[in-house]
């Protein structure tokens, strides 16, 4: 006959388990470490931190990058919506200038509001484009795209309504996101973009970053190319991260940057100097975008690299869609007339010529078999008119020519009826 067991089971008080079983609380040490002090401050700093975002969003604050920009986590940026500016009637380019009126839409753009929805029997127009869009040196009506619908409905029997997207110092780059965000859902019958290559060929490239000195770099998408396709990148892919995913990061870092050090800590002139003279510029790299293909440094040659492709890749987006196609180029303006001999006589090599982007994009855009508008010759036609531009930018006359010179070229390609 066997011994009974010694073994005693020891049966632990109601509603505790045994140790080892399943039900156990937390051991010994995790609830040590849940009421030790590192722990509760860590814990009280992060409650603090959600309670601080959360409070941001509520209040939807955020941060403008200047008067007329506000940022944008995909875009970059776009102009403050809803917003109503007075232009300042200051003296600009030696001109007394009226006051001007300037507003934006709900979306952030220099137009009116345009329904989602394309009403029946009507036909859209989409434009994309920089400062030259944004116009904000003339009043709305007086702008191109709003007297280009007014041409288009006053001498065609369709409907027609022009959109704007335009935002100033976007590159090709953004002009593709805001097509990919904004214009397809207008399902718009053509799409227009216009190119200003003095500064869109630097936007465009990561290699120019901060070289062509717009203060948006760091807030501006770009894209790389990869095995024959473009890539999407920022220059400052962390710091990027925090403002599109954390509000408060991103008005922080710019009230810091704006009133503790009047600048980015990362703007200096002399390490600017460095790598401009490392990539091999010796003139302004915005002004090498004028010199011929084999008088490029590197990094510009990629830049006008990457401009074709994002051309090239919205005119598929468009093809894709059946969607007709148009590009604007814009001219710098000493190109207009006979100033440019004289504008780069005391400018340092290499030498450059005031059509080059004229004659590149014009190949660019017959190998993709759509119509383009090279403003520079309608300028040259009409040079007193033309002058006095407003800051480098149209005036009302340069506007109607280019109202005009887009109405004609979209008659002659079958684009309008």
């Amino acid at each position: 006959m066997s011994r009974p067991s010694d073994e005693r089971h020891i049966v632990p008080p109601s509603g505790e388990p045994a140790s080892g079983v399943a039900g156990d609380g937390p051991p010994a040490w995790w609830r040590r470490l849940l009421f030790s002090r590192p722990f509760l401050v860590l814990l009280g700093l992060g409650l603090g931190f959600v309670v601080f975002e959360v409070s941001f969003r509520v209040a939807r604050l955020n941060f403008n990058l200047s008067p007329f920009w506000k940022y944008h986590r995909v875009l970059g940026w776009t102009q403050v919506p809803d917003a109503v500016f007075d232009y300042p009637p200051e003296v600009v380019s030696g001109l007394p200038l009226p006051q001007t009126r300037v507003e934006f839409n709900a979306l952030g753009f220099r137009d009116v509001d345009h329904a989602t929805t394309k009403p029946p029997g009507t036909k859209r127009i989409v434009v994309l484009g920089d400062s030259f869009c944004e116009a904000v040196q003339v009043n709305l009506e007086t702008t191109f795209f709003r007297r280009l619908q007014h041409m288009l409905n006053g001498r065609s029997a369709q409907k027609w309504e022009v959109i704007n997207l335009g935002v100033g110092d976007f590159g090709t780059a953004q002009e593709l996101i805001a097509l990919e965000n904004y214009g397809l859902a207008y399902s718009p019958d053509i799409v227009v973009v216009q190119i200003f290559p003095l500064n869109d060929v630097g936007n465009n490239s990561l290699a120019m970053f901060r070289l062509c000195k717009s203060m948006n770099d760091p807030y501006r998408p770009y894209f790389v190319e990869s095995d024959g396709s473009l890539i999407q990148t920022s220059a400052q892919p962390v710091r990027n991260a925090l403002r599109r995913h954390v509000v408060s990061y991103g008005v922080l870092e710019r009230v810091y940057l704006e009133r503790k050090l009047g600048k980015d800590p990362q703007e200096d002139e002399a390490e600017r100097e460095r790598r401009l003279k490392a990539l091999g510029y010796v003139q302004d790299p915005m002004l090498s975008g004028f010199a011929e293909d084999r008088d490029q440094p590197p990094a510009v040659a990629q830049g006008w690299r990457i401009t074709e492709l994002l051309i090239e890749k919205i005119h598929a987006r468009c093809r894709a869609s059946n969607i007709g196609f148009m590009g604007i180029v814009v001219p710098f303006e000493p190109q207009v007339g006979s100033k440019w001999e004289n504008f780069m006589s005391s400018r340092p090599p290499p030498r450059t010529t005031a059509d080059y982007p004229e004659r590149r994009l014009g190949r660019l855009f017959a190998r993709l078999g759509v119509p383009s508008v090279m403003l520079k010759e309608v300028f040259d036609r009409n040079v007193d008119l033309y002058f006095p531009s407003i800051a480098g930018h149209f005036n009302p006359e340069s506007h109607r020519l280019t109202a005009e010179a887009v109405y004609q070229r979209l008659i002659e390609s079958g684009l309008v009826q």
